[in-house]
């Protein structure tokens, strides 16, 4: 059944149109085959009978689109040099985009299967970069674009090596650098590398390879040439015949797609899951793709177009963009660089309609920074007291949090280091906030790391919130950085840290009489009130409210500590609030009537007075002024908490 794109993908879902043909089944060699009747518009499919029908795929649509749109040029002529070639029909036309999650678009001949020919030559290169390193390889191929033909005869003048993987002297020098291993030929290990970009078996079209090795007297050359300059050190015949084997790879677009998202993705094959390559070769590899992948004609497709990529004189094109996405193209008429002509017009559109281009013509986006503030108006879920509230305030001026969006890279690091140097006020301690950060890059961790050195310095610290991995803190003369789970903890740590000394003891006991919510009874009011109280007591751990019970009870805490939280739909916890010896539970559901809002947890060994609504009532009917008081009382509490939960809200809303 046809899936749509408008729903989160499954990895390796294939969009297509309307063909319900399995994998196993659609890379077979069916040469009678038409793309145009093989993917009909699913306008038609009906779901489930008595369900809606479900909406096309608004990607597959438009490359039906820019199929329908491309189909009808006749540009270009059907490559003859390989005999075998020249039987392509020049109407084969598919286009296919997989993504780095593993969904796939398709439209027209994608199932069609064509040699993979000069589109190889990264893929071997890749598999040389990551056996030898990049060094090793370097010094037999280089990386400069050349500005002649593919198959030019021609070597770097002073090193006698070839100027990059992408020509036809390259590639030779790259198959030749491929070690037979464990019983295993240059071949099979070549085929074995493909597979794994592709993510299935891939096989040898005998026949072209026949006729490569038939007609292929100018590589055989090359080959030769390699070998007197010492580019090659092993047998020239034996490295020209693996490069025929490895362009004689029967691939089609889906393929090619799919190898192109493993590039994108860094190297991990998004269908798969395997890691194909590492991704520093992914990043060369991709390098010398943007710069030497389409031949003489590479300058202008990287200003026209702005995707790495290779082309094949079977009609092939593969293109990638890093982090999203790989688009292939088959489409056997070539131009006279030997570039498929419905290739490159599809990929130049597919650029421009999508703004693709690796380099934007866009202003940059958001700055790295959504808010900043300091403890003054950022607040920890844990309940503080007034006196507590008021000393945090008072000492905030030196706090300075700051919340991070997008990618950390070393610019928008800067920009943070920046906000924390220019502050009139100095900071002694910084908080990042990463929740919003997708990824830290190595120079934001470098930028990070000295900021962190310099508050040290000055007696300060960083405090980092967030579950990405660890700062780089490997100089010895760094300070370690201070990391927690999320926001609220690194909150708590710091207002803990402000009070010092003035704080009381986590688990500190506190007398009726001088709970916050009668501090302005007397004596004698206090013990009228306890009539009307009992005393309980939970262990550490011991549940104290659940959810959804109705609240009859409203506590006050006298000793240690209790936490109100609530289960997370994607699993575990998140705290609502920790209230302390002092504090009030309950009040908000209580004072409406209503069901408990969240679980709530003894944390360590506590101790509450709890009045409850009837004995609330019954307050009410024998000192209804003693009952108006701790009403007055209760809702100032709950000015306060609404105070510091408006506050919050603001705060995050940026």
């Amino acid at each position: 059944m046809d899936a749509t794109a408008i729903d989160p993908l499954p990895r390796g879902t294939d969009h297509r149109a309307g063909t319900d043909d399995q994998a196993g089944t659609d890379h077979q060699a069916d040469t009678d085959h038409q793309g145009d009747t093989d993917h009909q518009a699913d306008t038609d499919h009906q779901a489930i009978a008595g369900t809606m029908r479900r909406p096309a795929s608004p990607v597959r649509a438009y490359l039906q689109e820019l199929h329908a749109r491309h189909a009808g040029n006749t540009d270009g002529e059907v490559a003859t040099y390989i005999p075998e070639l020249g039987k392509a029909n020049p109407a084969w036309f598919g286009i296919c985009i997989a993504t780095v999650d593993g969904a796939i678009y398709e439209a027209g001949d994608t199932r069609r299967p064509f040699t993979v020919q000069s589109i190889s030559k990264p893929l071997t290169y890749g598999l040389v970069l990551g056996e030898m390193g990049d060094a090793a390889v370097r010094a037999r191929i280089g990386v400069e674009p050349t500005g002649d033909a593919f198959n030019a005869i021609a070597l770097s003048p002073r090193r006698g090596t070839p100027l990059n993987p992408m020509v036809n002297a390259g590639a030779i020098a790259a198959a030749g650098l491929v070690r037979p291993y464990d019983g295993q030929s240059r071949l099979d290990r070549i085929l074995a590398a493909y597979g794994a970009w592709a993510g299935r078996p891939l096989e040898v079209d005998q026949a072209v390879l026949d006729s490569e090795r038939a007609t292929g007297h100018r590589n055989r050359a090359i080959a030769h040439l390699l070998r007197s300059t010492g580019a090659l050190s092993d047998d020239p015949d034996e490295a020209v015949d693996a490069y025929f084997g490895q362009c004689s790879v029967v691939v089609d677009a889906r393929d090619l797609a799919v190898i192109g998202a493993t590039l994108a993705a860094g190297g991990r094959n998004p269908l798969t899951g395997e890691r194909v390559a590492d991704p520093s070769v992914v990043r060369t590899v991709l390098s010398v793709m943007a710069t030497c992948g389409m031949y003489d004609g590479a300058g202008e497709w990287l200003v026209d177009v702005g995707l790495p990529a290779k082309s094949g004189v079977s009609g092939g094109v593969l293109a990638v963009l890093p982090g999203q996405l790989g688009i292939a193209v088959f489409s056997p008429p070539l131009d006279a660089r030997g570039n498929s002509v419905r290739g490159v017009a599809v990929c130049r559109d597919l650029a421009a309609a999508l703004d693709l281009h690796l380099v934007p013509a866009r202003p940059a986006g958001a700055g790295p920074i959504r808010t900043m503030g300091n403890l003054a108006g950022r607040h920890s879920s844990r309940t503080r007291s007034v006196p507590e509230a008021t000393l945090i305030a008072g000492r905030a001026d030196g706090t300075l949090v700051l919340e991070l969006q997008g990618a950390l890279t070393f610019l928008a690091a800067e920009a943070v280091s920046r906000a924390v140097e220019d502050r009139a006020m100095p900071a002694s301690i910084v908080a990042l906030d990463l929740r919003r950060v997708g990824r830290i890059e190595r120079g934001a961790d470098r930028i990070l790391a000295g900021l962190a050195a310099t508050l040290a310095r000055g007696g300060g610290e960083l405090v980092i919130a967030g579950d990405h991995a660890p700062l780089s803190t490997s100089s010895p003369e760094l300070p370690p950085i201070r990391r927690f789970p999320d926001l609220d903890a690194a909150l708590e740590w710091i207002e803990d840290r402000l009070l010092a000394g003035d704080a009381p003891a986590p688990d500190a006991s506190t007398t009726l009489t001088d709970h916050q919510l009668l501090a302005d009874l007397d004596a004698e009011a206090v013990a009228r009130l306890s009539a009307y109280l009992e005393m309980r007591r939970w262990k550490p751990g011991e549940l104290v409210m659940r959810r959804g019970e109705r609240a009859d009870e409203l506590l006050l805490l006298t000793g240690g500590r209790a936490t109100a939280s609530v289960e997370l739909p994607v699993g575990g916890r998140r705290r609502l609030s920790t209230v302390c010896a002092g504090g009030v539970l309950g009040e908000l559901a209580f004072l409406g009537a209503e069901r408990r809002t969240a679980d709530v947890h003894a944390d360590s060994p506590l101790e509450a007075w709890v009045l409850t609504r009837d004995a609330f009532e019954a307050l009410g009917r024998d000192d209804p002024g003693l009952k108006a008081t701790v009403l007055e009382n209760l809702l100032g509490v709950v000015v306060r908490l609404a105070r510091r939960m408006t506050s919050e809200v603001a705060a995050l809303a940026g």
